[in-house]
């Protein structure tokens, strides 16, 4: 754990990004004490642990000269008060975006605010004037150079960013070189969206100290609304550097004050099991303005907050100290998590643009990564990461990094669509499974990847340019024979979809495979091949293109026992298992005393089953009742959106 306490102990960040309800953005301008003083006791009474206060450029650097003597008197005051408080901070110092609105410096004109000499030397002369004066306080935490830096600064080059953030960070650690500093940026990097930006995580790491995610998902799925905290703090976490929730939350002017406390919940059980760092919410009040920019034009804004305007509690104020207590046991050094992973390869495509590749008109790639991991997680199943390297042509040619694909550590894989592969990552696949790795992956219209047909064990009637669709909208699958969690004579429903080459199907011809699956004209739909010492899964359908474009649940739950089916006979006897429809689980091990927390995903009840391994065990608390089917067995219910914390004790 990078971050720990005045006492040296591991410490999971938990608070909320700060405006006072008066003030919002011009907190240093309308300046006011007591309501600042009392907003950090009530930080401290609700169970928080830290803030991200705000230094708004404006008021700082009103003008270009000198940083205004005003401001860091009134932000000693503010730190004062966080001190006596005990709540660590993370002073943010560009604050050019806020809440749907750009907001400058008068001085700054029309110069390129991280290219202009000029503006440059200015920022940096107001930086390390803010962190002389308050890094002696020993509740700063860390430093953030800004607020979502790409809204303000909109599109520029990698390296004139890259340049940038090098200068800028320099700066503060020739002041502070012991604190830990990140870039505030939101991570809206190609390596977690899937989209080109000059702001590229593999390379800004080399630079900051940690990655702080900013999100807000909305979309038709509410599986993927609520694995979104896990999905991308998995993603940044393969890049090597510790992983915040810096900036999560919803306005209750879009939804109820219950569901506000729900999304909260979800975020901070998600972020703890799938191994963040902290989570800090937007934000701590609501605010209440007659006409004042941003708000006026953005109301639903003032209604973020977790504290009302006349200073009562929403429930999501409720979550913070109900978490508190289970966090801050759970990542003291002498608890290790226990995990047994499935691996997601995310393809080099996904991140790095190649030149002169086909452009198919569906281009909802973070959408189908996120649609495969929640099946993954509804199986569930711990989830981990594998990047492809991407071959950076501007690079020379070189690899952005050194593929880990170890049969021991990460036994099975699963590759959705496998479109597009290079050459070494074809090559490092085969070894992977001639030495003991396992492998799913689906069949992918116009496929580049070398030999996929050998690899699956089968002859096909594919033809080049010319997608091939089943002529009806659901299709008939048959379980050949017992398998996993299914049972021969089965049937499944698959819903089709013609509208897009990229949901066609492979149309076999032969194999010599195991056929686990096939359709109701006897085509195998899921084979299975042995590989050396390995192997492959292939399935003739691109079932996560299909359940994608899907609102049909059954199917999709269908579809997360086959990845739970794949991963039973990978990991046989699993020390802890779960079962039931969007229940994640978390296991820490402290000698012979176990953690167990599992968290409902889902919006209605769900009846789980809790499987272990262990001999000799008891519950020795628990805060949901259950009943032990078995010996080894616990069932239990979890109502919508809630927890489960057990603790078991081997004898």
């Amino acid at each position: 754990m990078i971050f720990k306490n005045k006492q040296g102990e591991n410490i999971f960040l938990l608070g909320v990004n700060y405006w006072p309800a008066s003030s919002a953005l011009n907190m240093w301008i309308e300046w006011n004490p007591e309501e600042i003083r009392d907003d950090v006791k009530r930080m401290k009474d609700l169970g928080m642990n830290c803030c991200r206060p705000f230094l708004f450029m404006p008021a700082f650097m009103d003008t270009p000269d000198q940083v205004n003597a005003q401001m860091i008197e009134r932000l000693h005051f503010f730190m004062n008060q966080c001190e006596s408080h005990e709540l660590y901070t993370f002073p943010t110092f560009i604050v050019g975006h806020m809440s749907g609105e750009d907001l400058d410096v008068k001085w700054r004109e029309d110069a390129n605010f991280i290219t202009d000499r000029r503006v440059i030397d200015i920022t940096k002369h107001y930086i390390s004037t803010v962190v002389k004066e308050v890094k002696s306080y020993s509740y700063v935490m860390g430093w953030l150079l800004s607020n979502e830096l790409p809204n303000y600064i909109r599109s520029q080059s990698a390296d004139d960013i890259g340049n940038w953030v090098k200068e800028i960070i320099y700066t503060i650690k020739k002041e502070d070189p012991l604190r830990p500093v990140s870039i505030g940026d939101g991570a809206w990097s190609p390596e977690i969206i899937g989209e080109q930006s000059g702001f590229i995580l593999r390379k800004l790491n080399k630079y900051q100290d940690f990655v702080g995610l900013h999100y807000y998902p909305r979309g038709m799925s509410p599986w993927h609304h609520s694995y979104t905290t896990a999905f991308r703090i998995r993603l940044a976490r393969e890049w090597n550097r510790p992983v915040i929730v810096e900036e999560f939350g919803t306005s209750t002017t879009l939804c109820s004050e219950e569901n506000q406390a729900n999304y909260y919940r979800s975020v901070f059980y998600s972020a703890l099991i799938n191994g963040a760092q902290g989570a800090l919410s937007w934000c701590l009040n609501d605010f209440d303005f007659e006409n004042k920019r941003p708000y006026s034009h953005h109301a639903f804004e003032e209604r973020f907050g977790i504290v009302k305007t006349d200073k009562s509690l929403k429930p999501a104020a409720e979550e913070f100290k109900k978490f508190k207590d289970i966090a801050s046991e759970l990542v003291q050094a002498e608890y290790q998590q226990i995990e047994q992973p499935a691996t997601l390869l995310i393809p080099s495509n996904y991140y790095y643009e190649y030149p002169y590749q086909f452009q198919p008109e569906f281009k909802q790639w973070y959408d189908l990564y996120l649609e495969t991991f929640s099946l993954l997680k509804r199986a569930n199943l711990d989830v981990r990461m594998v990047f492809e390297p991407a071959q950076e042509l501007e690079n020379d040619g070189q690899f952005s990094h050194e593929l880990q694909l170890d049969p021991v550590k990460t036994p099975l894989l699963f590759i959705p669509r496998m479109k597009l592969m290079t050459k070494p990552m074809r090559v490092a696949l085969e070894q992977y499974i001639q030495e003991g790795g396992v492998v799913y992956f689906s069949f992918a219209n116009d496929s580049w990847v070398l030999d996929w047909q050998e690899l699956a064990g089968v002859e096909t009637d594919c033809k080049f340019g010319v997608p091939d669709f089943k002529k009806t909208d659901s299709l008939e699958i048959l379980v050949k024979k017992d398998w996993g969690g299914f049972q021969r004579g089965e049937k499944l429903y698959i819903p089709l979809n013609n509208t897009n080459a990229e949901f066609s199907y492979c149309p076999v011809l032969k194999t010599s495979s195991k056929v686990i699956m096939e359709d109701k004209s006897g085509s195998p739909f899921l084979i299975e091949r042995s590989v050396g010492k390995g192997t492959v899964y292939f399935c003739a359908f691109p079932i996560e293109m299909l359940a994608l474009s899907s609102h049909n649940e059954q199917w999709k739950y269908a579809l997360s026992r086959i990845y739970r089916s794949i991963y039973q006979t990978v990991y046989t006897n699993p020390l802890f298992s779960i079962e039931g429809d969007g229940l994640e689980m978390g296991v820490w091990k402290n000698t012979d005393l176990y953690q167990v927390l599992i968290f409902n995903h889902g919006w209605s009840e769900q009846q789980g089953l809790l499987t272990t391994d262990l001999s000799n065990w008891k519950v020795e608390q628990s805060t949901i009742a259950y009943e032990h089917k078995e010996s080894n067995k616990i069932e239990f219910s979890l109502s919508r959106k809630s927890v489960c914390h057990l603790t078991l004790f081997k004898h």
